[in-house]
This record gives C-alpha cells, structure tokens and sequence, in this order.
C-alpha cells in the first residue's frame, strides 16, 4: 500500500520573533513525520509574503497530496494563510508552536476563526515539532483526509435489474444518486445483474471446489448446512463479483438481492469483507460506500444490521440481518453456520458477533443536509439458540450506555436510516472528524 501523502508549508513574519528558527522547526517535524511512514512533500522556503505564494501553490496542486499542514512559526498575516488554503483546496491542519514569544497560538487560532466564517473545515494542533502526541495527531488527521478524499471520488457498483434504473425518474441514473453524487461524490456505476449471472455462469464447479477445500482447510467456512451445489454457487458469486469490481474499477459494491435473489450474495459479502472488501447486500449505495470507509478506517471488516428489538430488561438492543456477515466477526468459527435461504438457492450465515465494543454508524439525508448518527456500545454473547430466537442470520445484542427507550426515540425522531453498519472499537473521534472534513453533520447518541 502507498504512503499517505502530505504537504507541509510553513509560514513566517520578518517582523516576528522566531522566524529565523522557522525552518528548523519545519525541518524537525518533516523528519519526525516521515520517519513514522508519511510521505512529506515539504513546500520551501518558509513562506513570509505573497511573493513565492504562487511557487508553493504550483508545487503542492501537482502533488497527488491529501492534507496541507500548515505551521505556524510566528504570527502571520490572515490573507497569506487563507490565499494558500482555499487554493489547495485540501483538508488543512493548523500546527501552533508553544513558544509565547513567536504569538503562533495566536495565529492559529485567528485563522481558525477566519476559516470558520468562509465555511472552510480545519484541523489543528498544538506542540513542538518533536511532541509524540501532536506527530501522531497529524498522522490520525492524515489518515482520515485520504479517506476523505476517497469518499469524494468513490465509485460504488449497483447491481440489479435494469427496470430499477428508473425508479425515481426518467434517467438512467436517479435523482438520490444524482444528489449524492453532487453533494458527496460518489459515483453509482449500474450494472446487470445479468452480467453477474453470466459470470457465474462461465466459473468451472472444478475452480469453485478448489476454493472451497481452500477454506475449509484454513477453518474459515465453519458449520456447513448447505448441499454442495449451493456451496458451490455461492462461491461462484464471490469470484464473479470481484471480476465485475475488477472491469469498473469499482471501490465497494452493492448488489440489489431483495427480495427476489435473497441469499444470493451473502457469502461472497462474508468472504470479501474479511478481505477488506465491501460487497454489500439490498442495493444499499450509501452505506455500502461508509462501508468502505468504516473496513479502511479501522482494518477490520464491518456488519450491516438492523434493530429488531429492545430489550429494557438488559437496556439493550437486538440488531440482525438475514446473514452476510464475515467469518472472522464471530467469537470462534464453530458458531458460524451456513445455511440454505428461504428460497433454496442462496446461503444465509447464522452467526454472531464477539462480545467487545463497537461503534454503529447510518448515513441519512440529502443535498446539503446529510447526517451521520454514530452510537457506540458493547455487543454481548450469545447462543445458537438465542440466534434462532431472535430470527436467525447474522444477530447481535448490544448493550448501550444511555437509556435504550430515550436511543430509540431519538432515532426516530432524527429521521435515521434502519441500516446501520456496525465496526470493532470506539472510532467517534475518528468519525465526527471525517464528517467534518466531508461537509456531514455528525450526530453522536
């Protein structure tokens, strides 16, 4: 995997004090960042005036860069700084030095309120260039922006029948689509699930054997429930979706499977997400693309559930989906059971999720007014009959910090979408600081 990629520039007043140590200072926090495995595209000299303004502009729009640090080694002017922002046009971090004399706290926090007044998201942080807490918060902002920028170029694939192109009008695309794509972003490549058909259709039962020994050779198919030719159809599909996400360039995928071809993908969902891939089921663009950002974010594969009960005695909520959850969610691969769907041609996963902590996420909205609501919790142990009990697939119980009525009641009142993808740990900080870099207001319950 490439590095992430920064720019780096910092500015200066002949007037201040400090200014002769700016570079130094840059220099120190350019190699302290690098040797923590950023890439740094250093923008030199030290910028004091408009006059090489356009020279650190050229270099650093030439360069495929998804953050601008910019370090303030002295109290400098508000014009030079926001000239140099708004034309990179990138996720900006404000470095403020903790030495009184130079006024860079200040300065930092006098351009923050300029930017704040345009409408222009900012990160900042305050320490020397050697101070571990603020190298590694460059590196977490660094992170997040190029998963920023992913989100505002993603392409996801939706695949499905081709009457449903034309669900909200008479284009090829729909009008959701066409809003997400202005206010966001992302781009919704159709494709026919005829096309996934005739893949499948061209995949030996020879390959998809040799997969499936592969798996179980390396215990990641647990319980299996299902006749062999389902099995062997299932992982077709696997392989055919990673064709189809392979000819389009695709970054996620979502297949639209209810009702009609219920159980048709899970499997391969199951599979990809422990690969980091994301195939998601229901033709769920939106949260197929937070997805994405969820598996990228953390490295770990991501649910999507629904909330299917409360439970007041235990102040918590169960959350299940019909099964396409990964392998690797699940405490042990002896509780994940493949077993036939109600249609007898597709697989759904009976498993559950480990008991630790996670964080929930659903994206809502439209235009300009697109939400996040984010709920952290701790995801309980269950058993195969407690599986059955609550309605089989993939199940959850979570148990939540705030009152699980008040958690319910206001999810309802915010309008909040009934997917919600669920991921291991604590991300909110993460989160609330993507949201603000794409423009979507986060809501933390």
């Amino acid at each position: 995997m490439s590095k992430i990629k920064i720019g780096f520039v910092t500015v200066a007043s002949v007037y201040e004090v400090g200014v002769d140590e700016a570079e130094k200072l840059m220099d120190m926090a350019i190699e302290n960042l690098q040797n923590k495995g950023l890439a740094v595209i250093a923008a030199k000299p030290v910028l004091t005036n408009h006059s090489n303004l356009n020279a650190i502009i050229k270099q650093l729009k030439n360069e495929d860069i998804c953050l601008l640090v910019l370090m303030n080694g002295t109290w400098t002017a508000d014009s030079l700084q926001v000239d140099l922002i708004k034309s990179i046009n990138k996720h900006t971090l404000l470095w403020a030095l903790p030495y009184p004399a130079t006024y860079s706290l200040a300065s930092v926090i006098h351009v923050g309120s300029i930017l704040s007044e345009l409408g222009i998201p900012f990160s900042y942080v305050y320490g020397t260039p050697d101070d571990e807490q603020a190298i590694n918060k460059v590196i977490q902002t660094a992170r997040i922006a190029k998963l920023a920028e992913l989100w505002k170029h993603m392409k996801v694939g939706k695949i499905g029948r081709r009457f449903t192109w034309r669900t909200a009008g008479p284009t090829d695309i729909t009008y959701d689509e066409l809003d997400l794509k202005l206010s966001q972003g992302i781009t919704a490549v159709h494709i026919d699930i005829d096309e996934l058909f005739l893949l499948v259709k061209n995949i030996t039962d020879k390959t998809a054997k040799g997969f499936i020994n592969h798996l179980k050779q390396q215990g990641k198919l647990g319980v299996i429930e299902v006749e062999e030719k389902i099995l062997i159809d299932a992982v077709k599909v696997y392989f055919a979706v990673k064709e189809l996400m392979k000819k389009y360039d695709l970054d996620a995928l979502t297949i639209e499977c209810y009702p009609r071809y219920s159980g048709l993908d899970n499997l391969a969902s199951a599979l990809l997400a422990d690969e980091g891939i994301v195939s998601l089921c229901e033709g769920d663009l939106s949260h197929a693309a937070l997805t994405l950002i969820l598996q990228r974010l953390t490295n770990k594969p991501a649910a999507l559930l629904e909330p299917v009960k409360i439970l007041d005695s235990e102040n918590a909520l169960i959350l299940r989906h019909e099964g396409s959850g990964a392998p690797s969610l699940s405490e042990n691969i002896s509780e994940v059971h493949l077993k036939p769907a109600g249609n007898g041609k597709g697989i759904i996963i009976f498993s559950s999720i480990k008991p630790t902590k996670v964080t929930l996420a659903t994206i809502f909205g439209k235009r300009e007014n697109y939400k996040m609501c984010i709920l952290t919790g701790q995801t309980l142990k269950l058993s195969e009959a407690d599986i059955d009990r609550y309605g089989g697939g993939l199940v959850t119980k979570l148990k939540v910090s705030t009152n699980v009525r008040k958690l319910v009641d206001k999810l309802m009142s915010l309008g909040v979408d009934h997917h919600m993808i669920l991921i291991f740990g604590n991300v909110t900080n993460e989160l609330t600081e993507f949201c603000k870099m794409v423009k979507i207001e986060p809501m933390l319950l």
